[in-house]
């Protein structure tokens, strides 16, 4: 994971953390949740790097095949951040899923806004 990157994790981490308002109770849950995004974070990472440094010699299917491995990966970490999410809300309080409801409603939308 290069330090950029690894940087901007561990920014969202601390920053969903504070937004999320984390209990002393949750965190074991909580760090579960970080780990799966440092590790999703590194899994893309390195597709995006093998990615770029193979894009001038890619043919147009090598360029599909490795936009594939990218989707897939993503989708994979998708499916693994919620299985780790939906223990840490299953024990949130309902003022705290209210707050995690709106923060990725909100962040969502903004991300979709952007693109």
């Amino acid at each position: 994971m290069t330090v950029a990157t690894h940087d901007q994790v561990d920014t969202r981490i601390s920053g969903l953390h504070t937004r999320l308002q984390i209990t002393a109770a949750q965190e074991d849950l909580w760090q579960k949740v970080a780990q799966v995004m440092r590790d999703n974070a590194g899994t893309m990472d390195s597709l995006r790097q093998t990615r770029a440094s193979h894009a001038n010699s890619m043919s147009a299917v090598d360029d599909l095949k490795s936009y594939g491995q990218i989707a897939d990966a993503h989708a994979d970490g998708i499916r693994k951040l919620t299985s780790a999410f939906q223990a840490l809300y299953d024990s949130m309080s309902d003022v705290q899923k209210k707050n995690a409801d709106l923060i990725f409603q909100t962040d969502h939308h903004h991300s979709a806004k952007k693109g």
